[in-house]
């Protein structure tokens, strides 16, 4: 019996000392495990912190698209299309993202990105396209005997030709007819018209060479250094008519005189400077100039700085309708020496000299709208000389047909608001624009005739299309001219440009 209970003993105290060496190893194994639940846990709340992270940024990307379609449902209808022409590159810009206007070449300087292009390989191409303006004029004191003259004009019929054949040189070839703008040489100046007022002529023809990546050299015939209006050309001006008090600077057709320039820019275009050297001929005006034994060179010159947006290029605008935020400041000189026949007539001479600044200012408003002011003042000075046919130089002042004395000063005052919203006729699409523009010029006495002032005022209103390419113009104008009894004299003109 004492046996049996020592036996059974013996197997309670190792069935016990099992137990117990179990339960110690079952313990390191619920700390391993509460461990991973901890985890586990922890992984959980950070996916939900991710996840709530995750539902805030698409309330908010939510919300900006809602904003963007209010906004584009503000947008006038044409901007809303070019978005979607020009995919999400162009949605890149500002809140308005107009690109109404017209980009630059680069380097040899073009002014729009327009016309039809044919490409052989990267470094040779040619450009073709086309320029077309016309208008109704109606003209008080303009007629036989001061009655009104009515009529239909072709102001301006361009082809353009442009291409580039090595990588460093380019050429442009542009025509315009004989009577563009109403002016031809042919006949009386302004209002004029010969038999061959409607043929073509040469505009320009310009070889490009590209010196560095900032200085070119061009040669031929274009326009030569001088103020914003003229480097606009008709084309590309904010008002419809061109400012008569900037006819004091010498050419030989359209702005344009055969010459060679350098010029540069820095900063794509946020400081341009332009030097030339030409023949400073002035058969584009009414009375042509020159002294009959001097043939001297005339230098041209041109700086201008743009403090906000850059304006590429050899040329200009006077407007970007909203691509561009535009506060640009410009200087420009002209002289010749010993151009005229000297106040003592004979073999005398006398010098030539003009010099301008001309101030632009655009903005684009949170609206879409675009505010835009531009100035510009001049000085022509001839000396007191006169033309080889003697007398003094003289320049049309506005479309009425009247001259007056090209020395004196002269300046212009401009502005213009596009508005925001489209405007629907028919199939047409457009934005209208509000201007309005003063001009005054103080000619002088050059041997007691010829002087007085003379100006001019200007109300338009213009339906803008595709910017410069296309627009329709209503424009009502009222000028005092320099000679007794030409005042008031007003005209209305409906006109339409194309461009492509």
């Amino acid at each position: 019996m004492i046996r049996r209970m020592s036996w059974f003993g013996s197997f309670a105290a190792l069935l016990g000392m099992s137990l117990s060496a179990g339960a110690q190893e079952a313990a390191p194994n619920n700390a391993a495990l509460e461990q991973q639940v901890r985890l586990l846990r922890e992984q959980l709340d950070s996916l939900e912190q991710a996840m709530a992270a995750q539902r805030a940024a698409q309330a908010e990307v939510q919300t900006r698209q809602a904003t963007l379609e209010d906004k584009i449902e503000l947008r006038p209808a044409s901007l809303v299309r070019r978005f979607a022409d020009e995919g999400a590159a162009a949605t890149g810009g500002g809140a308005c993202g107009s690109k109404a206007g017209c980009r630059s070449d680069g380097c040899f300087g073009g002014q729009c990105d327009n016309g039809w292009m044919h490409c052989w390989d990267e470094e040779k191409w040619v450009k073709v396209g086309a320029g077309l303006r016309t208008s109704f004029r109606s003209r008080e004191g303009a007629g036989n005997g001061g009655s009104h003259a009515n009529d239909f004009n072709i102001d301006n019929a361009r082809l353009y030709i442009s291409g580039q054949g090595h990588p460093l040189f380019g050429f442009e070839l542009n025509t315009d007819i004989s009577n563009a703008q109403g002016f031809d040489t042919l006949s009386s100046g302004f209002g004029g018209e010969s038999l061959d007022s409607g043929e073509m002529r040469v505009l320009d023809a310009i070889v490009k060479m590209k010196l560095t990546d900032s200085v070119n050299l061009w040669a031929g015939r274009f326009l030569p250094p001088s103020d914003r209006s003229n480097l606009d050309g008709p084309f590309y001006l904010n008002a419809w008519l061109f400012p008569y008090t900037q006819f004091g600077y010498n050419n030989i057709f359209q702005g344009r005189d055969d010459g060679a320039a350098l010029w540069g820019q820095h900063g794509d275009g946020a400081f341009k400077w332009q030097i030339g050297l030409f023949d400073g001929e002035n058969t584009g005006a009414p009375i042509d100039v020159g002294h009959p034994q001097s043939d001297k060179l005339m230098v041209s010159g041109r700086i201008v700085a743009n403090l906000l947006d850059p304006e590429p290029g050899y040329y200009n605008s006077s407007t970007y309708y909203g691509e561009k935020d535009i506060l640009a400041v410009g200087a420009s000189f002209m002289h010749r020496p010993d151009m005229l026949v000297g106040p003592a007539g004979g073999t005398t001479t006398a010098d030539y000299t003009s010099w301008n600044l001309d101030f632009l200012w655009e903005q684009q408003l949170d609206n879409c709208g675009v505010v835009t002011v531009e100035a510009a003042y001049y000085d022509f000075d001839d000396n007191n000389g006169t033309s080889a046919a003697g007398g003094a130089v003289r320049n049309p002042t506005g479309i009425f047909g009247d001259l007056a004395n090209r020395q004196g000063e002269s300046y212009f005052l401009l502005a213009s608001y596009l508005m925001p919203n489209d405007v629907q006729i028919g199939c047409l699409n457009g934005r209208m624009q509000l201007l309005t523009r003063y001009q005054q010029y103080d000619h002088d006495n050059i041997a007691g005739a010829g002087g007085g002032t003379s100006d001019q005022f200007d109300l338009q209103l213009s339906y803008i299309l595709e910017g410069h390419n296309a627009r329709v113009t209503a424009l009502w104008t009222t000028h005092d001219a320099a000679a007794a009894g030409r005042d008031d004299l007003d005209a209305f003109i409906l006109g339409t440009q194309l461009q492509f």
